[in-house]
């Protein structure tokens, strides 16, 4: 008997651990509140989208994709901020518009790569050196949804999301300039390079969803109201409300 209860004050006490570990980083926000809305998706990102050990959610990998004998990797959801929200009662449909940088780097000796969508054909005028290039990306994101009740508490449950992705391959000098100016020039054949990797690749699809497709994940494992807290003529069943950044459209 005594080492049931000890058993049973372990369990509770792990359970009141989790319980207070989510309340550091888990955010309310108001339907009015698109600042809070930003830092909630912040919080999540770091403490549920990126690996939670607690919620069963592994460690996010960076998108690989295979370049020849190399790889090229690309990375920057770890940065990525919210710059964008809906919610559409009447569709069931949950929008979000993220924003963050693009960070792509050729590397040897890595074994989990992925088959591009379409072969490289012309990888070999890079194989002298190691390539680099920073870039920008926009991912909208729309998730139909259903309202699950559950042991008293409501879960917005995530259909498979569409997708779109838009990357952004600045390029900072003309050929012309390019063509007097051994570090334009460089700069150049890095976006041109950048360019080809991202028309060898689906953006959406292979770059977008794996990271995405975490928010269906932890929706469906977070109470509703642990993120959304609701006026009192307001219903879960019935919101209304759309929210994007002003940078955006400047």
């Amino acid at each position: 008997m005594r080492v049931l209860v000890l058993f049973m004050c372990a369990w509770a006490c792990q359970g009141r651990e989790f319980v207070d570990k989510m309340d550091r980083y888990l955010i309310a926000c108001h339907t009015t509140d698109f600042t809070c809305f930003k830092r909630q998706y912040t919080a999540l990102r770091d403490n549920v989208i990126l690996g939670n050990v607690k919620l069963a959610i592994d460690n996010f990998e960076p998108f690989s994709v295979q370049y020849g004998s190399d790889c090229v990797r690309i990375e920057g959801w770890t940065e990525s901020e919210l710059i964008g929200i809906g919610m559409d009662g009447s569709s069931k449909e949950l929008t979000l518009a993220l924003e963050l940088p693009v960070y792509m780097k050729q590397v040897k000796n890595v074994t989990n790569c992925s088959k591009p969508a379409l072969e490289f054909t012309n990888n070999d005028q890079y194989s002298h050196t190691l390539m680099e290039f920073n870039g920008n990306a926009t991912i909208s994101v729309t998730f139909p949804f259903t309202l699950l009740k559950k042991k008293g508490d409501i879960y917005l449950v995530l259909d498979q999301e569409q997708v779109d992705a838009l990357v952004d391959i600045p390029r900072p000098w003309s050929l012309t300039c390019s063509s007097l100016d051994p570090e334009a020039a460089e700069l150049n054949q890095a976006s041109d390079w950048a360019y080809d990797i991202v028309q060898h690749v689906e953006a959406a699809k292979d770059f977008a969803v794996p990271f995405t497709g975490r928010l269906r994940t932890a929706f469906q494992r977070i109470p509703l109201k642990r993120l959304m807290l609701l006026y009192p003529e307001e219903d879960y069943s019935d919101l209304q409300f759309a929210f994007i950044d002003p940078i955006v459209l400047l």
